[in-house]
């Protein structure tokens, strides 16, 4: 059996997040390339499940999400439905700072390199490439819907990469060292209070992060490397999705200005509440109204479920509030499993009655009497 993302790091599902940071940790050391110089191709492949692991569990969203659907829910909603690649993990700043210690002494330096494609080593000058930013969306969907899966289309207004320039920003494709920030793409500044020293990092606001400036501006976006589009997505709906419900679009956020990745569109799930039917869980509830005479005698009576209607029996005394189940027709659990559609009964009770009903109902309480008469006596020994 393959290891869950728990197992990969060592850790309990209960585990903190500085656990789960200190546990990372200790696993990349290890499966650092350089410590295995006789099978670094292993290594590398160890070292990326791993980060897939760190990556899911050090998310709130992504970790809630796994609990409850596993690594195949995981990969549909974060992965687009692939396997984890580089330019899933978020955390790239984090590792970085996890190995500090021996990034520059060539530890991480070249891992990285290969990794995330960008320099390292300390002191380096780099293009810093920001993400783009995010973007999230409310998705309505019907309890139908759910039972099966669906796909819905949005319509959606993001930023994209311009495509007179790639997403450069630049006329001609070149960029210079920002004057301002000298290519470090942060600008520092040193407050003093008595003995103390505050240091502030900002990002370069004339570069806006990236370490470059752009010399000549494209006309078609001003040097900004992104342009405005209207357009309309198609999103699959998971079965048994839930309100809250997260799934992840990926680079279908805005674009970064002067390149760099996109970000990701978060769709939110929010279930509509049904007229009809309503959700415990993965399970439905139904509330069926019956006649005193089928709670008293049974029948077979027709109800309605999510696929349509369906024939139930009740038995012979069904009481009011009285549950029947009907299993597997509920909505799937995300690993395999589905619940059930669960009906309450409510007998109905007469509110006009004729004569003619009076005297049976009088004649059937008398009969009743009779009964609990011929019990006590029984039990008395008469």
């Amino acid at each position: 059996m393959a290891e869950d993302y728990y197992q990969r790091l060592g850790v309990e599902k209960s585990a903190s997040k500085d656990e789960i940071k200190g546990a990372y940790r200790k696993k990349a050391k290890i499966y650092h390339p350089d410590k295995n110089p006789e099978d670094p191709e292993t290594a590398r492949k160890k070292f990326k499940e791993i980060s897939e692991a760190y990556e899911v569990l050090m998310d709130d969203d992504k970790k809630r999400q796994y609990d409850m659907y596993g690594e195949e829910g995981i990969k549909d909603q974060y992965f687009g439905g692939g396997g984890f690649t580089w330019n899933d993990f978020s955390h790239r700043d984090d590792v970085e700072d996890l190995f500090s210690d021996f990034i520059g002494g060539g530890g991480m330096g070249g891992l990285f390199s290969d990794l995330f494609g960008r320099r390292t080593a300390r002191g380096s000058s780099r293009r810093r490439l920001r993400k783009g930013d995010d973007l999230r969306v409310t998705l309505e969907v019907e309890l139908e819907d759910i039972k099966k899966g669906t796909e819905k289309t949005i319509r959606l207004h993001r930023k994209v990469k311009c495509k007179e320039c790639g997403g450069s920003g630049s006329k001609d494709g070149e960029r210079v060292t920002c004057p301002q920030c000298q290519g470090a793409g942060e600008i520092r500044s040193v407050t003093r209070q008595g003995f103390q020293q505050l240091i502030r990092v900002s990002a370069c606001p004339k570069c806006r992060g990236t370490g470059e400036f752009v010399k000549n501006p494209c006309p078609k976006c001003d040097g900004r490397g992104v342009q405005e589009k209207s357009e309309t997505l198609t999103i699959k709906v998971p079965p048994g999705a839930d309100n809250g419900t997260i799934l992840r679009a990926p680079t279908k956020g805005d674009a970064a200005e002067g390149g760099g990745r996109e970000g990701d569109l978060y769709i939110y799930i929010r279930v509509k509440p049904h007229k009809t039917f309503k959700r415990s869980g993965n399970h439905i509830l139904f509330e069926q109204k019956v006649s005193m005479v089928q709670a008293v005698l049974g029948d077979t009576i027709r109800i309605s479920t999510l696929e349509g209607k369906v024939d139930m029996k009740i038995k012979p005394g069904t009481q009011p509030g009285q549950e029947y189940r009907l299993r597997g027709r509920g909505l799937p659990d995300g690993r395999g499993g589905t619940g059930d559609h669960i009906v309450r009964i409510d007998v109905e009770i007469p509110k006009d009655t004729n004569s003619k009903q009076k005297e049976l109902i009088k004649e059937f309480e008398e009969i009743e009497k009779e009964k609990k008469k011929g019990w006590y006596d029984k039990i008395r020994g008469k």
